[in-house]
């Protein structure tokens, strides 16, 4: 390794650890998402479901709170949302319904129930077919803690 290349990777490791302390996504645009319209703690999530779905959440701070509408979903649209990232939660999608609140123990049309873990200005993939849900991330979140 030259003298050259030590400057590089120091230089690159300076400029990520300024863009982690300013929040800064690192990119403008991921596969046709604005990136830079993204505040603090928060994601996009895009969905695609071969059904009509709707996708409730709850956080883990709230105790005994019902689930919440967060979008609903139509078959062959591809959809997209923001998420909020500060605090992990549960998610659930069911068939069949459009409520505002769902409660905790309903289980008529679940489908799946997820715990995601996202990250801040991250982007992921919902997938939802009949047989479950699947959960993929297509562009990592901002890593503010510079781990490896």
């Amino acid at each position: 390794m030259n003298d050259s290349t030590v400057a590089n990777d120091t230089w690159q490791w300076y400029k990520d650890v300024v863009r982690s302390w300013m929040e800064d996504p690192g990119v403008e645009e991921h596969q046709g998402l604005n990136i830079s319209a993204l505040m603090m703690d928060q994601a996009y999530v895009v969905a695609e479901t071969d059904r009509s779905v709707a996708v409730y959440s709850v956080s883990d701070d709230c105790f005994r709170c019902p689930f919440e509408l967060q979008k609903t979903l139509s078959a062959g649209f591809d959809s997209w949302w923001v998420v909020d990232t500060a605090r992990r939660s549960t998610w659930r999608v069911y068939t069949d319904t459009t409520e505002q609140y769902i409660s905790l123990r309903n289980t008529t049309g679940l489908l799946c129930q997820l715990r995601p873990n996202l990250g801040e200005f991250g982007v992921y993939a919902l997938n939802v077919t009949g047989g479950g849900c699947d959960m993929r991330t297509t562009k990592e979140p901002v890593d503010i803690y510079m781990r490896k």
